[in-house]
């Protein structure tokens, strides 16, 4: 809930105007704050201690003074003096020296204060009060300080404490903010200022996307921390200035981080450790923020106090002491997160795949290694312990360059990322009303410098007395007048929207438009007319760019595309899904406003992504049958105003109409489909009645042969010829089925099994893959050799390679004597490895060199024996995944897939359940002893609605148990399994319904159009995964094992 309310276009907006009205203050105070020229330390830990008592003040760190800067004859103050008065008030803390300096700006003059033309100040320097003008309006102040006299200064340009101190005075001339300084923060405000403009439009038009506001809240926060830190010095004077300055810089570092981490896709620590993540981050940001704030209030707390100046100074040392521990923990938290941030950048860099997206991250990944330089600079002053490099890093030239410098080198790649690569999106962000904005952007410009420029004679002419302006002040006023101006202009606009809805309402065109919907009505059945029709009615009136219209396609959420009108910004999706909450809004108001058209958050945020998709300002919902039947689409209209209640009148009139037409053309659809439908349905139930004919005229027959003898045997479907060969007939004895499916496989089979080639079976367990290689051994050469066979997940690994190997006397313990292998026995035959996938790699490797060699040695012999055998191996895993994960060499796997067949799932082949399960019941019954005269319809419907997972096994097992139970000489649905019981209410899957495989004995074949099998059926299903696995006729737990492998789940 909070989250939702801070990504609210409204908050978001007030936090960034404030943002800028931060910088701009900022900016405004540092162009017109009176400046001496003199610098000194927040915190400075390293006071001279041979200072007198009443000696007591802050240590002038930098001194910038100009040659007429001090009057002659008057005595020039450099490094290392300590000031102690200002305009004759006492200094004894840069709070102190802060207060003093920016009260020159509205100081007043003494009556004595105005020199005399021609009057020297060296003159009259024990009469004149704290602040006086001469002459020319140049404002002095007086200063007073103590300077070292003997002793000479050490090689850090601190006083040496074996010198002596002596109290001095002299004037400081009271000038402006140097020129240069100025220059720079209004430029690298300017440049900021841009990419804010475009992180601000990101947030503005996809408030929800949270990439686009945590970049918005980066430059947010970018603004504030550089404009405060630029001139700290100012800032730090002002409570009301600081707060904001700290808040931000400590968040700078974390919000950077979060943004790098999660674009352009979260990294692992924000997929796997989101919480704890930024928990932690934001929770040291706060911590830290927090204890600044409180540290530094109470500092300046304490330099306000009306105690003795020792314990004022003691008190105040202290607490300055901890705010300097503060910030350097803090700046060391800064390091680690840069350093994370490029880690981050160029991992993401190495990862992507979009080219887009890795142009950008190659452009900010080298700006931040550019920006290393001066971070690294910086923050090798800031932790140092040498007081020299702490003052250059808090009043230095080279501290502010080098953040310019690495700002810059941001500012750059976010440039170049968005202009040319379209960093945030902003190809879907500028249309032709953010270019006029530009334009009028151009002539603000001029407006501010105009303004600016008139606003400073006036002052001139109002206070004649006043030293005229420099120069940075008329660029900071122009720079503000500027700004202001772009404020005012966007609301201008927003103003006039109102006023031109209020007195220029716009005349619809409503008669001729439902004219043409009256046209489309009479046409029934044709819902795309209809559709057409609306939507031009709509794009005409309205003028609108672009416009869509989707009809319901999948209750009560899913549409699809009829109709386009106009140049959508972009490609429109031809499916949409509907949140909940939007549809629940349709049918409340029937229709939902975007950001631009004063649509709320709360009520209409959740469906701004999918308007954004289709480029629409307004979706307006018609009911049908009690769903939301028809979407309209609207985008923006050519002047940007938002739609009013007439507009949504006349939507509301034009669907009525439009409604019943498509009601009519519904039903009209719906009527065909059921008459397609109960076609089908009388089909399938004709279908099944005849099995269930056939399965009980062979049950009633009095001489049951015995399953080898079985006409199932060798059971085809009518007029279909046996396969076989010219010289030999094709022996299938242990087959049972006549499926289409199980047919082109033996027509494999028939074929191969006359070659000496390796044959990998594949296919689920329990479909027969033994019997196959016993039709292969049957129908080859080798039929009078011996058929060798070996479950290899059923033995160890040392264990399977004596099995197949054989072993010598005493190999290993417990070898009493000799034994043959099965290679050694399957000479002249054939040997069958069942479950090849679970034999190890030192055992594959002794496989692998039988296959090239046909010779082996048996285990802990060296007599080499040579063989002829053929190999058949099966397997139910996917072998080319295991040799990915190094669980199968693949070697091996080329040498045993010479010829590949993949066995069909029971639930590919329903046509043959019947037969194998009249098959498995004669078997049965003869083993038992039960005679059994009949099957239950609602029974052998279960078993043809059934997917089988477990394939032909589990129906055997089915069959077997209903046998044992049944207490009668009819099989009931109650004997079998819970499973199948619950497939006899299962809507009829018919064996014509079930997708052939064209070829199904090369896997790759197979498995090349799996995945297309796979969406289609989901198409054609609606995304009911459920109806999808029985369209295909197979288990759901393998449908869904498919959507996994394929990436489709």
């Amino acid at each position: 809930m909070l989250l939702r309310w801070l990504q609210s276009r409204q908050v978001l907006g007030t936090i960034g105007m404030l943002g800028l009205i931060y910088g701009i203050v900022v900016l405004a105070d540092v162009a017109t704050s009176p400046d001496i020229r003199i610098r000194c330390l927040l915190f400075d830990s390293d006071l001279p201690s041979g200072l007198p008592e009443h000696a007591r003040g802050v240590i002038m760190r930098r001194v910038d003074l100009d040659d007429d800067a001090v009057p002659p004859n008057c005595v020039v103050p450099s490094d290392g003096d300590v000031l102690t008065r200002v305009a004759g008030r006492r200094v004894l803390s840069f709070f102190d020296f802060s207060r003093n300096v920016a009260g020159l700006r509205w100081s007043q003059l003494k009556a004595n204060g105005q020199l005399a033309e021609g009057a020297r100040l060296s003159d009259h320097m024990a009469t004149l009060p704290g602040l006086v003008q001469d002459a020319s309006r140049q404002r002095w102040v007086l200063l007073e300080f103590y300077s070292q006299t003997a002793g000479g200064e050490t090689s850090d340009s601190r006083p040496d404490e074996a010198g002596s101190w002596e109290r001095r005075e002299t004037f400081v001339r009271v000038q402006d903010i140097p020129t240069a300084e100025i220059v720079l923060s209004l430029v690298w405000f300017l440049l900021q200022l841009a990419v804010f403009a475009v992180g601000a439009l990101a947030v503005w038009r996809r408030p929800d996307d949270g990439l686009a506001v945590l970049f918005f809240a980066m430059c947010v926060v970018t603004v504030v921390a550089f404009v405060g830190g630029f001139h700290w010095w100012l800032v730090a004077g002002s409570p009301w200035l600081t707060a904001p300055f700290v808040a931000s810089a400590v968040l700078l570092p974390v919000i950077s981080l979060h943004f790098f981490l999660a674009y352009p896709r979260p990294s692992f620590l924000l997929s796997s450790h989101r919480n704890g993540t930024l928990w932690t981050g934001y929770t040291i940001s706060a911590v830290a923020g927090l204890s600044m704030l409180v540290v530094l209030e109470m500092a300046r707390w304490s330099s306000r106090t009306g105690v003795d100046d020792r314990a004022k100074l003691e008190s105040m040392t202290a607490w300055l002491g901890m705010m300097r521990v503060l910030i350097d923990l803090f700046l060391a938290f800064a390091g680690f997160c840069f350093v994370a941030l490029l880690v981050a950048l160029f991992h993401n860099r190495r990862t992507t795949r979009h080219p887009i997206e890795k142009n950008q991250l190659d452009w900010l990944f080298w700006a931040g290694l550019l920006a290393g330089v001066p971070v690294c600079y910086t923050l090798r002053l800031a932790l140092s312990s040498d007081n020299d490099h702490r003052v250059e890093f808090a009043l230095g030239w080279s501290t502010r360059l080098s953040m310019f410098l690495a700002s810059l080198a941001f500012l750059c790649a976010y440039a170049v990322g968005i202009i040319r690569y379209k960093l945030m999106l902003i190809d879907e962000l500028v249309s032709r009303g953010v270019m006029y904005y530009l334009a009028r952007v151009i002539l603000a410009v001029g407006f501010g410098v105009s303004v600016s420029t008139v606003l400073l004679i006036l002052e001139r002419l109002a206070h004649p007395q006043a030293a005229p302006p420099g120069a940075q002040r008329v660029l900071a006023l122009g720079t503000i007048l500027v700004v202001i101006a772009l404020i005012l202009q966007w609301l201008r606009g927003r103003i006039q929207q109102a006023i031109d809805r209020k007195f220029f309402r716009e005349k619809y065109r409503l008669h001729t438009a439902m004219e043409r919907i009256n046209q489309a009505v009479v046409r029934v059945g044709d819902p795309q007319s209809l559709a057409d029709r609306m939507l031009g009615s709509c794009h005409d009136v309205f003028q609108v760019r672009s416009a869509a219209i989707y009809l319901l396609d999948t209750p009560p959420n899913s549409f699809r595309l009829a109709a386009v009108r106009g140049t959508p910004e972009q490609e429109l999706p031809l499916e949409v899904t509907l949140q909940d909450v939007s549809l629940e809004q349709l049918h409340t108001h029937s229709h939902i406003l975007g950001p631009r058209q004063g649509g709320s958050p709360g009520e209409s945020g959740v469906a701004w992504p999918l308007m954004q998709d289709l480029s629409a300002e307004l979706l307006y919902g018609l009911e049908l049958d009690g769903h939301i039947g028809v979407l309209v689409a609207l985008g923006s209209k050519p002047d940007e105003t938002t739609y009013s209640a007439e507009d949504l009148t006349f939507l509301g009139a034009l669907g009525q109409i439009t409604t019943v037409a498509l009601h009519s053309a519904r039903v009209h659809r719906d009527v065909t489909r059921l008459n397609d439908e109960l076609r089908d349905k009388v089909e399938t139930i004709g279908e099944q009645d005849r099995r269930i004919a056939v399965m009980q005229a062979r049950l009633a027959e009095s001489d049951l042969p015995s399953p080898q003898n079985s006409s199932l045997g060798t059971a085809q479907n009518p007029g279909q010829t046996t396969p076989a060969d010219s010289e030999q007939p094709f022996r299938r004895e242990p087959i049972i089925g006549s499926s289409p499916v199980l047919a082109r496989v033996l027509q494999t089979v028939r074929k191969v099994a006359g070659s000496e080639a390796s044959v990998l079976l594949q296919g689920p367990s329990g479909t027969g893959k033994e019997l196959l290689a016993q039709a292969l051994h049957d129908n080859s050469p080798r039929r009078d050799g011996p058929l060798v066979r070996v479950h290899s997940a059923a033995l160890s690994p040392s264990l399977l390679e004596s099995e197949l190997f054989g072993h010598v006397k005493g190999a290993f313990t417990g070898a009493h004597r000799d034994r043959i292998g099965r290679f050694e026995m399957a000479n002249s035959g054939t040997l069958f490895l069942d479950e090849i996938g679970d034999i190890s790699l030192e055992t594959q490797v002794k496989l692998l060199r039988v296959l090239q060699t046909r010779a082996f040695e048996p285990v802990g012999g060296t007599r080499t024996i040579d063989v002829d055998v053929r190999l058949i191996t099966a397997t139910h895993q996917d072998l080319k995944a295991l040799i990915k994960t190094g669980q199968f060499r693949e070697d091996l796997y080329y040498r045993l897939n010479v010829i590949s067949i993949e066995l069909p799932g029971l639930a590919q082949r329903r046509e043959d359940i019947v037969e194998l399960a009249v098959h498995f019941l004669k078997r049965s019954t003869s083993r038992l002893g039960k005679p059994f005269r009949d099957i239950d319809e609602s029974a052998v419907a279960a078993l043809l609605n059934y997917d089988w997972p477990g394939n032909v096994r589990e129906l055997e097992n089915a069959i077997e148990r209903a046998v044992v139970l049944s207490e009668n000489d009819t099989i009931q649905l109650t004997d079998f399994p819970e499973e199948v019981q619950s497939a006899a209410h299962r809507p009829a899957v018919t064996p014509s319904a079930i997708p052939a495989h064209d070829n199904p004995v090369p896997r790759s074949a197979d498995a090349g159009n799996e995945r297309d099998r796979l969406i289609r059926a989901l198409e054609e299903s609606g995304g009911n995964k459920a109806r999808a696995a029985r369209s295909l006729g197979i288990p759901r737990s393998t449908f869904f094992s498919q959507l996994k492998k394929h990436q489709l789940d």
